[in-house]
């Protein structure tokens, strides 16, 4: 997960902004599923979704949340964590990861 991050982080230098925008949307989306893991609609992630595009998608967010256990139904155009593969453990490395990635000057420079 560290790599992902510091993939994304790397191959978008020039744009910190949308970096940290991005590990930030991406943290939201992990949050919610912890906090409700029933609840579909946190589940369920919209690929051709304008502001998840601009956020996440053009910046390699996607595999990403693959690592955290979305998966992407042949034929659709969606991400999907399915409710019996929600793993806390594996989101709450996410989020730890995310946070160090928004909060450390020094993530995925050296």
């Amino acid at each position: 997960m560290r790599d992902c991050l510091r993939n994304i982080k790397q191959q978008n230098k020039e744009e910190d902004a949308k970096v940290k925008r991005a590990f930030q949307t991406l943290l939201t989306y992990i949050g919610n599923v912890v906090k409700n893991p029933d609840e579909e609609k946190f589940r369920k992630i919209r690929l051709t979704n304008a502001t998840f595009q601009e956020r996440v998608g053009s910046l390699g967010g996607i595999e990403f949340l693959e690592l955290c256990g979305f998966e992407k139904p042949e034929g659709e155009e969606i991400l999907f964590l399915a409710r019996d593969k929600v793993d806390k453990a594996v989101l709450n490395v996410a989020g730890a990861e995310l946070n160090s990635a928004i909060t450390n000057p020094f993530f995925g420079v050296l």
